[in-house]
């Protein structure tokens, strides 16, 4: 569907009256909280903020609104960003979960997986870190180690991941592991681990 300008002018004045009403001044002009931040120390505007973007699915704003996006086009998100940029507001809705799992997930995924997991992650609930590199691979995948092995109703992984920002604060990862050795560029299997 093409969209004209006078619905990009009446997409923009819904924005801004819908942020003038959510936003909280308080945060104007603030940077959100990075992957560091403790459990906490969010303060309540902060988390109320949270709570009405994910609510309104802006938080996502071009991910399909039954796995809780706002499912706006391109440009809408664009118009979006450039008003909440206008009025000092940031998307306190991000992370590994936003920026790389969730984008997998709509790609690849099965309809299950996608209404278990998108849902949390477009309002915020769940934290994500990848498990890709490894010690003396780096990130390498040809050279992965670690192994996880099928037991039927369970997979046994062993081996070790590093450089995995915010892991400490992370609910699930999504890893990268070996589950066929027979052949150094493939056998590599895409696990979720909570």
């Amino acid at each position: 569907m093409t969209e004209h300008p006078a619905e990009h002018d009446a997409f923009r004045q819904s924005a801004r009256a819908w942020l003038a009403e959510n936003f909280p001044p308080s945060l104007a002009h603030r940077p959100p909280p990075g992957p560091g931040v403790e459990e906490g120390v969010e303060t309540d505007d902060a988390r109320l903020w949270k709570s009405r973007m994910g609510e309104k699915g802006w938080g996502v704003p071009t991910w399909p609104a039954r796995y809780g996006g706002g499912e706006l086009s391109a440009e809408q998100a664009r118009i979006l960003a450039e008003e909440m940029k206008a009025i000092g507001a940031h998307n306190p809705i991000g992370g590994m979960g936003v920026m790389m799992f969730g984008p997998t997930l709509l790609e690849y995924g099965d309809e299950d997986q996608k209404a278990r997991h998108l849902p949390p992650i477009a309002r915020g609930e769940l934290r994500w870190c990848q498990g890709f590199s490894e010690p003396g691979a780096g990130s390498d995948l040809a050279s992965l180690s670690t192994r996880a092995e099928d037991k039927g109703d369970h997979w046994l992984v062993n081996g070790q991941k590093i450089w995995t920002s915010g892991a400490d604060l992370a609910d699930w990862c999504f890893c990268l592991v070996r589950t066929d050795t027979t052949k150094k560029h493939e056998g590599i299997s895409f696990l979720l681990i909570d």
